[in-house]
């Protein structure tokens, strides 16, 4: 598990170093795989209409709102550091503060996250990725591509992913042991998994029933929304100068 965390990490950081310009193109020129795509993407909407949705639907049964906060608190509480790293890496250590406070306050008095004290002392939650930090290094998206179970997103979404993923804390303080990993990182990732499948429910239910075309809808809306990361520290351009003074040397 450990090596091919590793190799993970190692593939997408070659990836993020070989683009260098940040590129936002129109639905169609960003989707240049659209025909397997659209069939990957019917693949994915059988599976959570048949697998994970049912689920879910199990899950909000035999759970109160009240429980389904909790836990959805308390998975925010162990990704936040995912976000003050990333926040360290858009040079933002203020907001990467903020975020280690709230890991500190959450983690105590919120009862190992599962209540958000902190956004209640005037400390809200400031969730950044992967994804973000590279669009603000002016990475350029890339195509669009469906992924098999983790849906569409463009390359940079797809590298700052698996990134996030080996940022991922409880793979980090579970790993030197592999009996205490199986026992306790598969049952957090159904858990967390579970909970994001209920959260996200009913939002793609109701793209579903008011699309005409649900795959250019749902792309156009990821896409839409890539579009809101901003390109913040572009690599300053350098050019030649032919300005030799020739006006000021005949002066003279």
């Amino acid at each position: 598990m450990y090596n091919l965390k590793k190799l993970a990490f190692l593939s997408v950081v070659f990836i993020t170093t070989a683009c260098a310009t940040n590129i936002h193109r129109n639905d169609t020129d960003a989707d240049p795989y659209e025909n397997i795509n659209r069939k990957i993407f019917a693949f994915n909407d059988n599976v959570y209409e048949n697998v994970f949705f049912p689920i879910a639907k199990g899950y909000r049964k035999v759970t109160t709102p009240f429980i389904r906060e909790r836990v959805n608190s308390f998975i925010a509480n162990i990704d936040e550091p995912i976000s003050a790293v990333n926040h360290l890496l858009q040079l933002e250590p203020l907001a990467a503060l903020k975020n280690i406070t709230r890991i500190a306050i959450n983690s105590t008095l919120g009862l190992a996250g599962t209540f958000d004290v902190a956004q209640g002392w005037g400390l809200p939650p400031e969730e950044t990725t992967f994804n973000q930090t590279m669009a603000s290094w002016c990475v350029a998206d890339g195509p669009y591509v469906v992924l098999p179970f983790l849906g569409g997103r463009n390359i940079r979404g797809t590298v700052g992913m698996a990134v996030d993923a080996v940022a991922d804390p409880v793979f980090w303080a579970t790993y030197h042991d592999a009996n205490i990993s199986a026992k306790i990182q598969y049952p957090y990732a159904a858990l967390k998994y579970t909970a994001k499948a209920e959260n996200y429910m009913d939002l793609y239910n109701d793209f579903k029933k008011n699309s005409v075309d649900f795959y250019a809808t749902m792309r156009s809306a990821y896409l839409q929304s890539q579009k809101q990361l901003k390109c913040r520290f572009a690599p300053e351009e350098t050019t030649a100068s032919y300005d030799f003074d020739f006006d000021e040397e005949w002066e003279e």
